[in-house]
């Protein structure tokens, strides 16, 4: 068998580009694979470049390392192919929000709401000539997505292309975490007193927590991105399902922890996976301003300016280590985005359980469209993905994941039609919006934000 070829598209990512590259230089089963590293920022690939190269070598990974400011250098005969890029990322999506607030919209903007059909469109117009390119040059590519909106980009490829694609999230992540904090006395779990997540934590107290939840319980949650409901969870010594007393457990618990995800069990006697903030992008309940739903539940936003300056200590550290000033051991116990694991186990006939894989929807959950993009459980073997039947989802949950999965339609129908009646159709449908006036408002403040991204025919 010849050495694999991966390719990685947004090699300079802040969210995953250090963490994906890590990851597959530390993998053994991986050796001797070629590792092609693209980004358009020829500075910040030059310095990505020079630290895989120390990596390598240090680890003794035993890669062959390329890299190009141009994909179609390395496209074709690419065997695994990572997807991770985006356009101004905090700038835009901060627009996004302030754009809705002037209307009273108070939305977290990401996967979800009137942000996110803008969020989609910049994207889709960066990704699909990367599509194009995918299935001309490499049509029998596995490509991992982690560009959000990862569901509607999954959805795009789905649709309009050929290509072969599986959306990968580390958000059901939240639901162990949440597991931790439930059970932490009961389970002798070194959680913090009155432990808040919020988004300026140590994550390694975060991450600790959720290793500690991962080893005790097996977690069964399925649905759409962002919004995955529990259905199980397994306390992996006494076999015994514990949700019922997860949710007991969780209405009982007198601290502000995800008090908005608190008040779904206690009203549906369900659990999203994904907490208070993700739970914003799909459910109409917090988004009007005048009633103060945000302030109520103590929603936390992501933190867009930290995060923008935090791309900035990310670069200054990169250039540091790349230039061999400090150590890159840390880089050995990084938190796996699961890529890696992944290739490996199709390459090396190693089959796993992959517990969250987006992948189109063919029977894996009965009470959802065919062909609308899931979030399951999946084998993973020599022969691909195959994500697990999970049945029907509760009745209550099914009904909110078929109306996001019509608003995604509408989204892509109106980007690829490049029509501005499209857009206001698009809108309409989400419900955030209880107003044609507002929604056209939007859609006029949105298209002027985005003109120089957007190319619409009307």
């Amino acid at each position: 068998m010849r050495n694999k070829r991966i390719v990685v598209i947004g090699a300079g990512s802040a969210s995953f580009g250090l963490v994906n590259l890590s990851a597959l230089l530390r993998t053994e089963g991986l050796k001797g694979s070629e590792l092609c590293l693209v980004d358009i920022n020829e500075k910040g690939l030059k310095i990505i470049t020079k630290l895989a190269h120390r990596i390598n070598e240090e680890w003794n990974s035993g890669f062959v390392i390329k890299s190009s400011t141009n994909r179609l250098d390395y496209l074709e005969g690419a065997d695994f192919i990572i997807l991770s890029v985006a356009i101004d990322r905090e700038k835009c999506w901060q627009s996004d929000v302030e754009i809705a607030l002037k209307y009273d919209i108070h939305h977290y903007g990401e996967n979800g709401g009137p942000g996110a059909l803008f969020h989609t469109a910049r994207n889709v117009n960066l990704i699909l000539p990367i599509f194009r390119d995918i299935e001309n040059l490499a049509p029998n590519a596995l490509v991992l997505n982690f560009t959000n909106p990862v569901p509607r980009i999954c959805a795009l490829a789905h649709k309009y292309t050929k290509i072969k694609m599986v959306g990968i999230c580390h958000q059901i992540n939240f639901g162990y975490l949440m597991a931790a904090v439930v059970f932490g006395k009961d389970y002798g779990f070194n959680v913090p007193d009155t432990y808040l997540f919020r988004w300026d934590n140590d994550r390694d107290i975060s991450y600790k927590m959720i290793s500690q939840a991962k080893e005790r319980f097996d977690i069964k949650a399925f649905g759409i991105n962002h919004f995955t409901w529990i259905q199980s969870m397994i306390d992996k010594e006494t076999k015994e399902d514990v949700l019922a007393l997860f949710k007991q457990k969780f209405l009982e618990n007198k601290t502000n922890f995800e008090r908005y995800t608190k008040e779904l069990i206690e009203v549906f006697d369900e659990v999203v996976v994904s907490g208070d903030a993700h739970n914003l992008e799909y459910l109409p309940f917090t988004h009007n301003v005048n009633r103060k739903s945000w302030e109520r539940y103590d929603i936390q936003m992501y933190p867009l300016l930290a995060a923008s300056n935090q791309r900035d200590h990310m670069w200054e550290l990169l250039e540091n280590l790349s230039m061999g000033k400090g150590s890159i051991d840390f880089l050995k116990e990084s938190v796996s985005e699961r890529a890696e694991a992944i290739i490996d186990s199709i390459i090396n006939h190693k089959p796993m359980i992959e517990i969250a894989v987006n992948i189109a929807n063919k029977g894996h959950i009965t009470n959802l469209p065919e062909g609308t993009i899931i979030e399951v459980p999946a084998l993973v073997d020599t022969s691909g993905i195959h994500g697990i039947a999970m049945g029907d989802l509760p009745k209550i949950a099914a009904e909110f994941c078929r109306r996001e999965a019509f608003v995604v339609e509408l989204c892509l129908d109106a980007i690829m039609s490049r029509k501005k009646s499209k857009y206001l159709e698009a809108l309409l449908v989400d419900s955030m919006i209880d107003d044609i006036n507002v929604a056209k408002g939007l859609l006029n403040d949105y298209l002027e934000a985005n003109k120089k991204y957007l190319d619409l025919i009307d």
